[in-house]
């Protein structure tokens, strides 16, 4: 199968670079096109979209963020019928299908802006489906499996009973935006429409899988896979300036207070927060008030955070939720970079605790600050686990071998 070109459907809701997953998407376009394949692609409409042939089968755009309260209930019908089961996404991806051959349909994420109705249709036209899956949403109607109002992790609905989405209010802190997301994830699950009419779910760790697992998705149409990058994108250093960093999202499931308390009085803790978010300014407030070390850089991208990340000492990932398979991780590693993570989701797997960075206790601050002098204190340990990420970048998580998995 490996050696045909075959005409491949890659389907997601959003078709430009609005998070990792679609960072990824892009990335395996790019590889399969390489390889003699044809991507075409079926999204929602969007003026941030990347230009494309494809583009006017592309569903109507439709915005979840209300601007009022009549708006939100006025809004209702459309909102929940889009969500759940979409004709429109069916009509439009029909339309494709209807002038255009494909092979075999590769899904990112769907929920919401395109719903698992598209399904249908393949099935329809006899078309394999696999998917790539990127967060816990199979499982979870909040996507997470994370409380934020609580900061905890939750597996309340795996057992199948989604009404502790409600009560818990673990979308958007609301009851009626939770009331929704459960009904809808409850309607998906007894039309089983996902664990029906999707042939194999690839998951970016094992973590991942075990989840699906316990949530009802079959065992057997898992199939782990880690993501891959272009270590030549990405220029490598085994030397260092006097700062570590931590970047990405600045969001309450990122575990950044934790950070900044474990060091806190620690006069030789030099820190980079590199990214933006809703947590910024209380973030910034905090360290102000405390006097810690921490300079704000702000969002940064392309060759600028590429920059800051490879002369740093190294990078810090303090999650405290169950994360997938986070590309910070392949990135660091693709500069040299040692990273000192918590034990959260599909961490513990990419991360070599003693071998290419350290793990510590979710939340636990006495553990990471160690970790953290740990690192400012032994140069020749830094470069040694630097080395060790780098070579399993290359060895493991190398475009090739990637590309005969998803093969």
């Amino acid at each position: 199968m490996a050696s045909d070109n075959l005409k491949v459907l890659m389907i997601n809701k959003y078709h430009f670079v609005k998070g990792g997953s679609e960072r990824y998407m892009f990335d395996l376009q790019e590889l399969l096109e390489k390889n003699g394949h044809e991507v075409i692609p079926f999204g929602m409409a969007d003026e941030k979209n990347i230009p494309s042939d494809y583009n006017k089968y592309f569903v109507d755009a439709i915005d979840y963020d209300f601007k009022s309260k009549v708006d939100k209930i006025l809004s209702v019908p459309k909102v929940f019928g889009r969500m759940t089961y979409s004709f429109h996404a069916k009509e439009r991806l029909e339309a494709l299908l209807k002038n255009t051959k494909v092979d075999i349909a590769h899904l990112h994420m769907i929920d919401h802006q395109l719903s698992p109705s598209i399904l249908h249709v393949l099935k329809k036209y006899n078309i394999p489906v696999v998917q790539t899956v990127h967060q816990y949403k199979l499982v979870c109607p909040n996507y997470r499996l994370y409380v934020p109002q609580k900061a905890e992790s939750c597996e309340r609905c795996l057992a199948g009973n989604y009404f502790n989405a409600v009560i818990q209010r673990c979308h958007k802190g609301s009851l009626f935006a939770s009331a929704m997301v459960a009904v809808e994830t409850a309607i998906h699950k007894a039309m089983q429409i996902q664990e029906n009419n999707i042939d194999y779910f690839i998951v970016p760790s094992g973590f991942m899988g075990e989840k699906l697992a316990q949530g009802g998705i079959p065992e057997d149409k898992i199939k782990p896979i880690y993501h891959f990058i272009e270590s030549e994108n990405y220029p490598k250093s085994f030397e260092e300036s006097d700062y570590f960093v931590c970047y990405g999202r600045l969001s309450e499931e990122k575990g950044l207070f934790t950070l900044l308390k474990a060091i806190k009085n620690l006069p030789s803790a030099k820190l980079k927060m590199i990214g933006d978010g809703p947590e910024r300014e209380k973030l910034e407030d905090f360290a102000k008030e405390n006097n810690i070390n921490v300079e704000f850089t702000g969002k940064k991208l392309g060759d600028e955070l590429k920059q800051l990340v490879s002369k740093s000492k190294f990078v810090v990932l303090p999650s405290e939720w169950y994360e997938n398979s986070p590309m910070v991780i392949y990135e660091s590693f693709a500069m040299g970079k040692p990273i000192v993570g918590a034990k959260a989701g599909g961490i513990t797997e990419l991360i070599r605790h003693e071998v290419d960075g350290l793990l510590f206790e979710m939340r636990n601050e006495k553990q990471l600050r160690q970790a953290i002098e740990t690192m400012l204190n032994d140069h020749e340990l830094v470069k040694k686990y630097g080395q060790a990420g780098y070579e399993r970048v290359i060895g493991e998580f190398d475009p090739v071998t990637h590309y005969d998995k998803v093969m």
